[in-house]
C-alpha cells in the first residue's frame, strides 16, 4: 500500500501508532510527529510506504514525491528518521519496495547506519544502478545514567564544576534560583510563548534558526507539544532568576529517555553561564528521577561533550538513478555541496577524478534537462 495524501495518513494513524508500541518507537518515528511536520512543512505529494502481512502493518516509511524524487518527511528539526518496522524482514521489504518505484533521486536523512531498512535500501539501489552518496557524521551525544549522581560527577572535568559552583554563586546573590519542569497539563500555551521568546533572544535569532524565526517552525513546535502533552511526555523547563526566565529546554521524555530537542538562554546573562547551569539542574534531576538515558539529539557540539563522550551515529543517504536526469541531479546536488563546504573535495570524493574532469559536459546536460 502506498498512502498519497493527508487523509490516509490519518486511516493509518492508529495501526501505525499500534505498530510503534509494539516496537518501543521513539516519538520521532510516531505519525503524530509526521502529520505535525507535513502540516508544517510539508511540500510535494505524499508517498507512505507500508508493508502488511494478513491485514496487519508491519512497517512504514513516511516520504514524499517532489518532481520525480523520493525525500523523506524530515528536516533540520527531526532528531531522527528512519523505517518503523516489525522486524528486519519488514524493513528491507520496505526498503526494496522504494526503489521500485524508480525514482529519480531517493534521499534519506536523520538515519541511523544500522537500521536495516536504510541498508537494504542502499543495497538495492546498488543493484539497481543507482550512485550512492553517504555521509556518517558524530551526531546525538547522550548520557547513560548507570550509578549515581556523584558517581557520575566524579567523570566530568574538576574545572567545569568548580566553574559551574562560582557561576551559580554569582547568579544567588542576584536573588532565588529555581529549576522548574512543567508536563504541559497547566498553561501550556503561557510557558511555550515564554520559552520560545528566551530561545530566540540569543544567536538562534539573530541567525534565523529559532522557534520564533518561521510561522512554520512555530506551528510545528505548538503542535508536538500539545501531542506530547497529551502523551505525558512533554518537559518544559525553565531556569528563573526570581520571575525571570534566563534558560529554556523544549524536551520529551519517553520509556525512560530524556530527549532535548530545543535549549536557549538569554544572553543578557551570558556571563553566569545560565545554560551550563541549566544542563547541570536537568541531568541531576534526570538521575533524581530514574531515567536511564539523557539524549542531547542534534549535532555534535561541543558544549555537549563537556558532558559526555558517548554519542550515535546519523546516516544522510543520496541516491541517483543511473539515468541521465538521475546523473544530472547528482551533480547539481553534488555542487551545491562543495558550495556549502567552500571546497571542491566534496566533488571529488563523490565523483572521482574524472567526473570533476568531466563537469563542465555535466553541467550542460543538467542545463538541458532543467528547462524541459
Amino acid at each position: 500500500m502506498i498512502a498519497t495524501h493527508a487523509g490516509e495518513l490519518d486511516v493509518l494513524a492508529r495501526r501505525w501508532d499500534a505498530l510503534a508500541e509494539t516496537t518501543a518507537a521513539p516519538p520521532f518515528l510516531r505519525s503524530d510527529w509526521a502529520r505535525a511536520w507535513w502540516e508544517a512543512f510539508g511540500t510535494g505529494r505524499l508517498c507512505i510506504l507500508t508493508d502488511t502481512a494478513d491485514g496487519e502493518l508491519r512497517g512504514i516509511l513516511p516520504l514524499r514525491w517532489i518532481h520525480r524524487s523520493l525525500m523523506p518527511l524530515a528536516n533540520y528539526h527531526t532528531p531522527l528518521f528512519g523505517f518503523l518496522a516489525l522486524d528486519a524482514t519488514s524493513a528491507a521489504r520496505l526498503g526494496r519496495k522504494t526503489i521500485e518505484l524508480a525514482p529519480t533521486r531517493l534521499s534519506l536523512m536523520a538515519v541511523s547506519p544500522h537500521d536495516p531498512g536504510a541498508v537494504s535500501c542502499r543495497a538495492a539501489a546498488v543493484a539497481a544502478g543507482y550512485a550512492v552518496d553517504a555521509k556518517r557524521s558524530p551526531a546525538a551525544p547522550y548520557v547513560e545514567l548507570n550509578g549515581s549522581w556523584e558517581d557520575y560527577c566524579s567523570t566530568l572535568r574538576r574545572k567545569l564544576l568548580t566553574e559551574l559552583r562560582r557561576r551559580r554563586r554569582r547568579l544567588e546573590e542576584q536573588g532565588e534560583i529555581r529549576l522548574e519542569v512543567w508536563d504541559g497539563t497547566e498553561r501550556l500555551g503561557q510557558l511555550l510563548e515564554e520559552g520560545f521568546r528566551v530561545e530566540d533572544s540569543g544567536w538562534k535569532g539573530e541567525r534565523g534558526s529559532s522557534i520564533l524565526s518561521r510561522s512554520s517552525t512555530r506551528s510545528f513546535y505548538i503542535r508536538i507539544a500539545e501531542w506530547a502533552a497529551a502523551e505525558g511526555w512533554l518537559r518544559l523547563a525553565f531556569l528563573r532568576l526570581d520571575s525571570t526566565p534566563l534558560a529554556f529546554d523544549f524536551c520529551f521524555e519517553h520509556a525512560g529517555t530524556h530527549y532535548l530537542l530545543k535549549t536557549g538562554y538569554d544572553p543578557g546573562f551570558s556571563r553566569y553561564a545560565p545554560g551550563m547551569v541549566m544542563r547541570y539542574l536537568m541531568l541531576e534531576r534526570a538521575f533524581a528521577v530514574g531515567l536511564h538515558t539523557y539524549d542531547f539529539l542534534g549535532e555534535d557540539y561541543g558544549w555537549k561533550r563537556e558532558w559526555t563522550q558517548l554519542y550515535q551515529e546519523r546516516l544522510t543517504l543520496d541516491m541517483f538513478s543511473p539515468s541521465l536526469r538521475g546523473r544530472a541531479r547528482r551533480v547539481k546536488q553534488v555542487m551545491v555541496d562543495a558550495a556549502e563546504t567552500g571546497t571542491r573535495r566534496a566533488l571529488r570524493a563523490s565523483l572521482g577524478d574524472r567526473g570533476v574532469n568531466a563537469l563542465k559536459r555535466v553541467r550542460a546536460a543538467s542545463r538541458s534537462l532543467a528547462k524541459r
